[in-house]
């Protein structure tokens, strides 16, 4: 094979990969602004729709160092063929929901593919020639946020023309074409790691970040001070707490806490973290380019 042959494969590698992350990301963020409308045509209240978001991005902070272990561990193109197909599954699911029962197990499944961006750094430096790893990887870290960005720009347009429903039906047609390409032509990574998954680990930081996410979701109910928000609060970080110190005695961690520990990398998670609790909080508190219409079309705000 010619260095002309290497360098396309490279390419439609990091094409495929850019697609499936980017599809990803714009699930998140096309949600967010949306969410007063979903909340009227679901019947639902301003903090069980708020739910849309946390549920997402509960079941993708569980899941993504699950899939990335197990990629490492069973092959790394097999484990995001898995993770495309549970995306399109969620994608149309949340589509077709009339009910906000339906739509919380969409994004459930939709947020359990977070282990594509795991998946395609695997890939990358498996892959990748050393020279281009480092590149490869900081855009496709930096797809994430164009993806993200688009995703509120782009929901106003789709729910004020079309309807919420398109904000899945839309996403739903690259993510098909991503996974039949991948399919076809990303290749299998030779490289495995064997070891076994520290489910401790796993299960002590899924009821910690739950424990968490409950208590900043259900503020405006609980309100900060309240005997439930600080109890679940605290419990939440006792349970993390217990994650970090069984992670670091792990021989086989799910999150490697000597990486976290690095400053540039602690610091980013936490400013994500602010804001995802943020924007689970409240549903108003996220960007809102469809609160117009709604409130147009039911004659006062959103209860």
């Amino acid at each position: 094979m010619t260095d002309t042959d290497d360098r396309q494969d490279y390419a439609v590698t990091f094409t495929l990969l850019a697609v499936a992350g980017i599809s990803y990301a714009l699930l998140q963020s096309l949600v967010a602004p949306a969410l007063p409308e979903i909340q009227h045509a679901l019947h639902t209240s301003e903090n069980s729709v708020s739910w849309v978001l946390t549920s997402y991005l509960l079941s993708a902070s569980v899941a993504t160092p699950l899939i990335g272990r197990l990629g490492d561990m069973y092959g790394k193109e097999r484990l995001l063929m898995i993770v495309l197909a549970l995306l399109a599954v969620g994608t149309v699911v949340s589509a077709l929901s009339a009910s906000l029962t339906l739509m919380l197990v969409g994004r459930v499944i939709q947020g359990a593919a977070g282990g594509i961006f795991p998946l395609a750094f695997g890939i990358i430096r498996d892959e990748f020639p050393r020279e281009r790893v480092a590149a490869g990887i900081g855009l496709m870290s930096a797809l994430l946020g164009v993806g993200g960005g688009a995703g509120v720009v782009l929901s106003g347009p789709i729910v004020d023309n079309l309807s919420f429903h398109y904000l899945f039906w839309l996403p739903l047609l690259p993510i098909v074409a991503a996974t039949v390409a991948v399919h076809l032509f990303v290749p299998e990574s030779p490289v495995r790691l064997p070891g076994r998954v520290n489910w401790v680990g796993a299960l002590l930081m899924s009821l910690g970040l739950a424990t968490v996410l409950i208590a900043v979701s259900e503020t405006a109910t609980w309100h900060w001070l309240s005997l439930k928000t600080i109890g679940c609060l605290a419990i939440g970080l006792v349970l993390l707490a217990l994650w970090v110190r069984s992670e670091s005695h792990s021989d086989h961690p799910l999150v490697d806490m000597r990486m976290m520990a690095i400053r540039g990398v602690w610091t980013t998670n936490a400013v994500a973290l602010l804001l995802g609790s943020g924007c689970t909080r409240r549903s108003s508190s996220c960007p809102n380019t469809s609160r117009h219409r709604s409130t147009s079309a039911s004659g006062s705000e959103p209860r």
